[in-house]
């Protein structure tokens, strides 16, 4: 009994033992699975930002990969990966500027923008059963080499006046003595003025195809040598004292400086306001040295505008004249000192001309005789413009040039009118392709 009294303590003794050491041991924290390594792990360093003093700031520098110190980066300017060169910011910033100088320029063209003179009556309403609107040629027939209706048709829908093949093809048959009695006329006018007080120029505007040949390169159609235009004006320089003034060097000078700007209408005979403007420009470097006081303007002195012309001959005589459209430039005087009319009188419009705009004061493109005035530069001297169709491009040149101005369309030289308007200028615009009749004017009128 003893012993087994014995072993049932030692037993209990070596049970409560055991049990006193399990409740005196620390608890194993590597026994959760849920706690990280603090061995393997990087979260408990990574997460001491303070501890990281030594982060270049190189851009190109690898971050580190925990977000806390992502987060840190972020926010400052100086060490971010994405933070903008200097320069690089400098140049993209400039480029809103630029564009914001831009645009406000364009608004303050827009606002001060003056109106402008249309060449077309505005809004006018096609005629459909008048006759230049019936086709003389089916439109698919219009094409280079076409000969009808006295058009030529060129390349690239370049239409001619028939009536200019000649000039342009033909070798000069003037004789000396033809030449001899062509300049007498002349020389005749050149007393006149001379015997007044009057200067005298003499203004020959060249044909459309003198201008433009490249467009006239079809098979058969090639320009002469010794042209009629060319012997005419050589004889008069050589054996006159009068002033002549050859537009072909205005107008060619003008197509190499603006190649992309056509001098004449494709579809009329006439230059446009372009090749009247760079005219223009020739005819007043000559007066200008005769009369200082003359005022020139320049190109950047007017706003031009495109309108639709109604100058469109050649589309005219086809009968496609409302189908066919073009436009054509008009300039107006940034200054708006321009002149005004005091008298007009004409036979009234025909052909194209019926379609040219009114303007205020009565001046139409179709006007036969106008005066106009101009207190606005009143020092500068008076003219007296002779001129034919091709004048039209040249009149709002002149009339703001001019203290005053008469225009007469005639191919005659009307000595009366000319003493009362007494004028310090006589210009005798003619276009080439008139040189015959003009010098066929047997007296003075």
């Amino acid at each position: 009994m003893k012993r087994l009294l014995s072993l049932i303590l030692f037993f209990l003794s070596i049970t409560c033992m055991l049990a006193f050491i399990v409740a005196c041991s620390p608890e194993d924290e590597n026994t959760d699975p849920n706690i990280p390594d603090t061995v393997s792990g990087n979260d408990v360093t990574d997460n001491s930002v303070e501890e990281l003093p030594e982060i270049s700031d190189d851009p190109v520098e690898e971050q580190p990969e925990d977000n806390t110190v992502d987060n840190t980066v972020e926010a400052d300017p100086e060490i971010t990966e994405e933070t903008p060169d200097p320069v690089e910011e400098q140049v993209e910033n400039s480029e809103p500027e630029d564009e914001t100088v831009d645009n406000s320029v364009e608004e303050y063209h827009e606002e001060v923008r003056l109106e402008a003179i249309p060449l077309k009556i505005v809004d006018e309403e096609p005629d459909w059963n008048a006759d230049y609107n019936k086709p003389k040629v089916d439109l698919e027939d219009i094409v280079p080499g076409l000969v009808a209706q006295n058009v030529y048709v060129g390349h690239d829908g370049w239409m001619f006046y028939g009536g200019t093949i000649k000039d342009y093809t033909e070798e000069c048959t003037y004789s000396d003595n033809r030449l001899n009695f062509l300049s007498k006329k002349l020389i005749e006018r050149l007393n006149f003025c001379e015997e007044n007080g009057i200067k005298l120029y003499f203004v020959v505007t060249p044909n459309k195809n003198s201008v433009y040949p490249e467009y006239m390169a079809t098979e058969g159609v090639e320009m002469a040598e010794n042209r009629t235009l060319d012997v005419i004006l050589n004889y008069l320089s050589e054996n006159t004292e009068l002033n002549v003034i050859d537009c072909r060097d205005g107008l060619f000078a003008a197509k190499e400086q603006y190649p992309d700007e056509n001098l004449y209408y494709k579809l009329d005979t006439h230059w446009n306001n372009h090749g009247g403007f760079a005219a223009y420009t020739q005819i007043m470097d000559v007066i200008s040295k005769d009369f200082p006081n003359a005022v020139t303007y320049t190109r950047d002195d007017y706003q031009i505008d495109y309108f639709d012309s109604y100058m469109k001959d050649e589309a005219y005589y086809l009968g496609w004249y409302d189908t066919i459209t073009e436009q054509g430039p008009v300039y107006t005087l940034k200054n708006r000192l321009t002149a005004t009319m005091t008298y007009r009188k004409d036979s009234g419009p025909y052909g194209e001309f019926i379609h040219a705009y009114i303007h205020e004061n009565g001046y139409r493109d179709k006007t036969d005789y106008c005066t106009f005035e101009n207190p606005n530069v009143a020092d500068a001297p008076s003219v007296y413009v002779i001129r034919d169709s091709f004048g039209i491009a040249l009149v709002p040149f002149i009339t703001d040039s001019f203290s005053e101005a008469t225009f007469n369309w005639t191919l005659g030289f009307n000595k009366d009118d000319i003493l009362n308007k007494k004028p310090d200028i006589v210009i005798m615009q003619v276009v080439e392709r008139s040189l015959a009749d003009f010098f066929n004017q047997a007296t003075f009128k």
